[in-house]
């Protein structure tokens, strides 16, 4: 039986020491800070500012734009361009490329990775709304993509 007392008093002995000595084990956990998001896009509409357009990575806005009009897209930091029209598959821009879809023409005249400028025409009338989406893919971080959809109307 003194055996048995005698590891008691040992394990409580140990206990008050460590709990006086301040010992133990202190656990931390550090949370990252959220990502910076790499650029912004801004918008002009036929020279004059779209205030209600500044769009980041994960998000989309879109554009009314008309037959005529000359859209330029702005980004903050270096961006891949490249849109799609209905089903097809992404199509990188290109500075004097044209891009055909629902009777609307979309002529990229400037293609730079932080400038978009598409001049929007049709040989007729459209027979109603024509869809376009633009999509701007940082090229420092490939996860960072914005997204415009454009509206095509008469």
């Amino acid at each position: 039986m003194p055996k048995f007392k005698l590891s008691l008093f040992a394990a409580i002995s140990t206990a008050f020491m460590l709990t006086a000595c301040g010992g133990g084990v202190e656990v931390g956990i550090e949370i990252p800070p959220p990502p910076q998001a790499d650029f912004d896009l801004g918008a002009t509409l036929n020279g004059r500012w779209l205030s209600y357009v500044d769009v980041f990575p994960d998000e989309e806005q879109t554009i009314q734009v008309r037959v005529g009009d000359v859209l330029e897209l702005d980004a903050s930091g270096p961006v891949a361009w490249e849109t799609v029209a209905g089903t097809s598959a992404g199509i990188p821009t290109e500075s004097g490329a044209t891009v055909l879809y629902g009777g609307a023409a979309f002529t990229e005249t400037v293609s730079t990775p932080r400038e978009l400028v598409v001049a929007i025409s049709a040989a007729y009338p459209l027979a109603g709304p024509v869809p376009l989406t633009i999509y701007a893919t940082s090229l420092h971080d490939a996860y960072q993509t914005a997204r415009i959809d454009l509206v095509v109307t008469n």
